[in-house]
């Protein structure tokens, strides 16, 4: 259950903060729980909850160091107990960029300081970050026919997903490997007040193909950028990252990894709710289907879109209605 205010305002003392207001801002699909705690000076300050048993701020806190070193503007980490379950961060204000509007021309620069401070983490130097492999790659994709197709909506999967999933394995293996933040996306950017952008949720730091950050921030789950804000994107992302390839070949890195991403995504969120019976981000899932349906080639997936255009596609729309 989440901390009521009262335990937030205790856990805040055991810690050194003397609290006067508590505001409960996130729950991450993590299990982690975001409060903003004010002091009587008016200070604020975000501190994170995850129950010990369900794991600890450890990485978070090895992965903020360097980060914080190398000028990637993150959280700075104030406090932490790990036996407490907490970490006392930098408050950096509630503006997401998943709140703008940035298909709007005022918001257009935001995109392309996106792809700046995404630059500065695949290439900043974090010792001791796992890497994705093969095997980790296939099981993640495995989660939208176990969780998505056979445990939430209850269907038979289709045998084309296998050529997919191999397919994809070969593509992704070919890319250029990087530091991967594993869910660059929107709400994982905050615009500051000085119009710079800091990163959070980067506790799943790993070495990997760049098309799945590539892929997090482009084929967003909410708005659909024109093709050629895209190509543009990815031609100043080069130019960024100082790689002579062609926006239509980085684009494939970020077919692949989208395809990648949102099969994991589609699987986690199904499993969020069916073990926690958390209905969090259910209402995604239509769209995050429809960009993987997209993106899949038609070159020998005919089958497979047919089957996930209508029968899957169909099928969520019923069993969303009834939840």
């Amino acid at each position: 259950a989440k901390l009521i205010d009262s335990e937030v305002i205790q856990v805040s003392k055991e810690c050194g903060f003397i609290v006067s207001k508590v505001h409960a801002l996130k729950l991450e699909a993590s299990g982690r729980e975001y409060y903003r705690i004010s002091e009587d000076s008016g200070e604020t300050f975000v501190l994170c909850y995850l129950d010990p048993n369900l794991g600890n701020h450890s990485k978070f806190q090895h992965i903020s160091k360097f980060l914080f070193d190398q000028n990637v503007r993150c959280p700075e980490i104030i406090f932490y107990d790990g036996s407490l379950g907490i970490t006392i961060q930098e408050d950096l204000g509630d503006q997401s960029l998943i709140d703008l509007d940035v298909l709007n021309k005022k918001y257009n620069l935001l995109l392309q300081k996106s792809f700046g401070v995404l630059t500065k983490i695949q290439t900043a130097n974090v010792p001791q970050i796992p890497k994705l492999n093969q095997d980790s790659l296939f099981e993640q994709m495995n989660m939208m026919e176990n969780f998505f197709i056979k445990d939430f909506l209850s269907m038979d999967s289709h045998n084309d997903f296998k050529i997919l999933k191999t397919l994809a394995i070969e593509e992704l293996l070919n890319q250029p490997w990087m530091n991967c933040h594993f869910d660059f996306e929107r709400r994982n950017l905050i615009l500051l007040e000085d119009n710079e952008i800091a990163v959070v949720d980067y506790q799943d730091l790993c070495s990997g193909p760049v098309g799945i950050d590539l892929a997090g921030l482009l084929i967003d789950h909410y708005v659909k950028y024109p093709d050629q804000q895209i190509m543009e994107s990815l031609a100043s992302y080069s130019s960024l990252i100082e790689i002579d390839v062609s926006p239509e070949e980085i684009f494939e890195w970020v077919r692949w990894g989208a395809i990648q991403r949102n099969m994991r995504i589609l699987g986690i969120l199904s499993k969020i709710y069916i073990d926690t019976d958390r209905s969090f981000r259910l209402k995604d899932l239509p769209q995050i289907l429809n960009n993987l349906i997209e993106l899949i080639p038609d070159k020998n997936f005919t089958a497979l879109k047919k089957y996930l255009n209508e029968e899957v596609h169909q099928n969520l729309l019923v069993r969303l209605d009834k939840i």
